[in-house]
């Protein structure tokens, strides 16, 4: 982040696209993947607000940041009783509505509140075409035909529902037949998601990590799929172009870690404290306590914003890539300077000239568009 960038930030208040609001960190399951920062190696506070008090901080905040989106998450967000009154209230403030929750707690008829409660979009889980794969990765059975169910609620109920793989080296060799079950759901879109650890899944990386040629297999895979399909593909969570040729799937969408910009995934946790996204453990402060825009500008920010390890100093797309994501390296590694664990496992693979790497991340930005 340049000077000029860190002034515009203080003397301008910035609208920002989306927010992601943890209501809750309860769960129902127990994913070996899960980065949520409770469930981390370091004590996070734990608890939740009740209804009049996270509607009053909503209020606040989306009156604050102007933001045109706000996703609902857990843990489990339908663990809570009132999710679909939480939904009506940010609706009624302008902001769209996506919920992500691991399916399986969604019945008929809470699908059918929740559309009516005015829920843009609903991101589940398919971990495989294949049931025991996917309990597997859940540990709890039963759970595959659950989603299934939930997704087939949400389209009767005409809704919107974004498929998410996560792709591990227990579930990658099964990625097309995840992908064609979704696009055979009805689903309006799949996430493709590398692991990216934390949390609970910090304790299992070499178990679920997966090396760069299984990844490539299958970002290959998908990519032939949207060809053929037409379904949207698109992966989230940053891979190196380094490692990977991005423009070699021209029909996937790629980003990048977006912290301190007016695209970051600023997180606010079920006790109203706020993270600068949501895989980092930082709190940078309270919003019952002080406004949104002092507490993005908070050293957390830039901490991220300006990550990486110094083996990515002399690079010439440091301030595209910041080596992955900087959050999964705090959370992993105690810092935004190390290596995250993707990057770390590939530390000796040799790096592309800047010209080809220039070339390898402008074709993944066409890929998003």
């Amino acid at each position: 982040m340049t000077v000029v960038d860190r002034i515009k930030r203080w003397l301008i208040p910035e609208r920002r696209e989306s927010l992601i609001v943890e209501v809750t960190p309860r769960c129902n399951l127990e994913c070996l993947y899960c980065y949520n920062v409770w469930k981390g190696s370091h004590p996070y506070p734990k608890g939740e607000l009740d209804t009049a008090a996270i509607c009053r901080l909503l209020d606040k905040v989306i009156r604050e940041t102007r933001c045109r989106h706000v996703t609902l998450t857990g843990g489990e967000p339908l663990m809570r009783k009132d999710l679909a009154e939480i939904v009506r209230f940010v609706r009624g403030r302008g902001p769209e509505v996506n919920v992500i929750s691991n399916g399986t707690m969604l019945t008929e008829a809470r699908a059918a509140e929740l559309v009516d409660a005015g829920v843009s979009l609903f991101e589940l889980p398919i971990l495989s075409g294949d049931r025991e794969v996917h309990d597997g990765l859940v540990l709890r059975k039963g759970s595959f035909d659950r989603v299934v169910e939930a997704i087939s609620w949400i389209k009767v109920q005409r809704g919107r529902v974004v498929c998410v793989f996560v792709g591990t080296r227990r579930n990658l060799p099964g990625l097309a037949g995840a992908i064609e079950l979704s696009i055979a759901l009805g689903a309006d879109g799949v996430m493709l998601n590398r692991f990216n650890p934390g949390g609970e899944g910090a304790r299992h990386l070499e178990e679920l990590l997966p090396g760069r040629d299984e990844l490539r297999t299958a970002l290959a895979e998908a990519d032939r799929l949207v060809a053929r399909y037409g379904v949207p593909i698109a992966c989230s969570i940053p891979i190196q172009p380094c490692l990977v040729d991005l423009a070699e799937f021209p029909h996937l969408g790629f980003g990048f870690c977006a912290a301190g910009t007016e695209r970051a995934y600023y997180t606010i946790d079920p006790l109203g404290n706020l993270r600068a996204c949501n895989h980092t453990p930082t709190i940078l402060g309270n919003l019952f306590d002080a406004p949104f825009d002092r507490l993005a500008r908070s050293p957390g920010v830039s901490a991220l914003a300006d990550g990486g390890p110094e083996s990515c100093a002399g690079c010439s797309m440091r301030r595209v890539c910041r080596g992955g994501c900087p959050a999964a390296a705090e959370a992993c590694a105690g810092s935004a300077t190390c290596a995250e664990p993707f990057l770390g496992r590939h530390a000796g693979v040799p790096r592309p000239a800047p010209e080809e790497l220039a070339r390898r991340t402008a074709g993944a930005r066409r890929g998003a568009d």
